[in-house]
């Protein structure tokens, strides 16, 4: 039995019993005095079949849940590597990962019908596309780090914009987040409302659900779950816009820092909110490795103690998270970050690639720190930090090894 996609060892293991019943069943181990009779041969063969086939069910669920998540690599990352040939070797690993793809009218982020050309070509049949759109008009209008450069003006625009990606996309299979921050905005009642965010992601899910193998997952900001009054209002607001088309769920934490137990605590208040376990939700895992305990918790913008998170996945063991995402790329700047506190790191405009922030990453993340991956080395890191800048991988510790002997020797 072939199958594609993440088995548990329970599923290996009944394959493996199966495969094992059945050889047996041709070639028969028993003493000839205790040989079976024809009909217990085909009643053993029978339910051999039965259970092949039960098993096969449940695998093909399991495969089938197990889709593999596609995407292009991030738009910065190819020239990062060429700028910061340190940091090239961690920023290649993280593109084995399926970084979500940015479908957004700002032209940091690359022509959005190109990338939706490129991905749609590069991405194998059998996988699930994975896309962020972010293309509404007057986008971030609180922050305002990301609503300029965009060619996204009006809601006519918009609804062009959103058809020319389902044009594109047509049938396929395709995951997507929709709008980082809107209805968290909405929330707010703020410049959100003013700006028509509700009317606008109202044609966007109608528009997105004529794909019966589209999955979408309306981003809500975290911070409106951990109070009930706010809880509420985007409660509601979920439900009215779940009315335009079918919507799978929430997707949490985008392009923040909040670690996946506390995000799952909140898609578990949201759940209890909206009054049904049917909306699930997916974390962006991009950043958040770190569970911060003190100030830091309530920074947003290139947290200097934050680390790269688990990679994508749908194997989450969390009844209500159906994946952990990279949803923001590493390295990429929240923005230029002057009126934060101190524990944010100055960096350029929103969306540019910021080496400074990845290093810190990198070093502070799950796969230094779980799969114990080389570090990069961080010019401005502190000598009492935690971080260490003596080189981790086995072939740099035996050369300064023998660096170290020698100098004890001449001396």
């Amino acid at each position: 039995v072939r199958v594609v996609g993440t088995l548990s060892g329970d599923a290996l293991a009944v394959i493996t019993f199966v495969s094992i019943g059945q050889t047996q069943g041709r070639r028969p181990v028993l003493e000839k005095r205790r040989q079976p009779s024809k009909a217990s041969y085909t009643g053993l063969g029978t339910s051999m079949v039965l259970l092949l086939l039960v098993v096969l069910g449940w695998v093909g669920s399991v495969a089938h849940a197990a889709d593999t998540l596609c995407s292009l690599p991030p738009v910065t990352y190819a020239d990062a590597k060429v700028a910061h040939p340190d940091s090239a070797f961690a920023l290649s690993h993280l593109e084995t990962f399926g970084i979500a793809t940015w479908y957004s009218d700002r032209g940091v982020n690359g022509n959005a019908t190109q990338t939706a050309v490129d991905l749609i070509a590069t991405c194998p049949e059998s996988s699930r596309l994975n896309v962020v759109v972010y293309g509404l008009p007057n986008k971030d209008c609180d922050a305002g780090y990301s609503n300029g450069n965009g060619t996204v003006k009006t809601g006519k625009d918009y609804e062009e914009f959103i058809t020319n990606l389902t044009a594109l996309v047509g049938e396929r299979k395709v995951l997507y987040v929709l709008e980082p921050d809107a209805v968290g905005l909405l929330a707010n009642k703020g410049c959100a409302v003013e700006y028509g965010y509700q009317s606008n992601l109202t044609a966007a899910i109608t528009l997105l659900s004529k794909n019966p193998n589209a999955e979408i997952y309306l981003d809500v900001g975290f911070w409106t779950l951990e109070r009930s009054d706010t809880a509420y209002i985007v409660a509601q607001i979920v439900k009215e816009l779940t009315q335009a088309g079918r919507v799978k769920g929430i997707a949490l934490n985008t392009s923040n820092y909040r670690s996946t137990t506390q995000i799952a605590d909140l898609c578990t208040s949201f759940q209890t909110v909206v009054g049904s376990t049917d909306m699930h939700c997916v974390i962006d895992s991009s950043r958040n490795f770190q569970e911060f305990a003190d100030a830091s918790s309530s920074e947003w913008c290139n947290v200097r103690k934050a680390g790269i998170g688990a990679p994508p996945t749908n194997v989450t063991d969390l009844d209500n998270i159906d994946y952990w995402l990279y949803v923001k790329p590493p390295g990429d700047s929240d923005g230029t970050c002057v009126d934060q506190s101190t524990d944010a790191m100055r960096g350029p405009p929103a969306g540019e690639f910021f080496n400074d922030h990845f290093i810190k990453l990198w070093n502070q993340g799950y796969f230094v720190n779980t799969q114990q991956m080389d570090t990069i080395y961080d010019p401005n890191a502190e000598t009492s930090g935690s971080t260490s800048q003596w080189p981790t991988s086995a072939t740099t510790w035996a050369v300064t090894g023998l660096t170290t002997f020698s100098l004890i020797v001449l001396h």
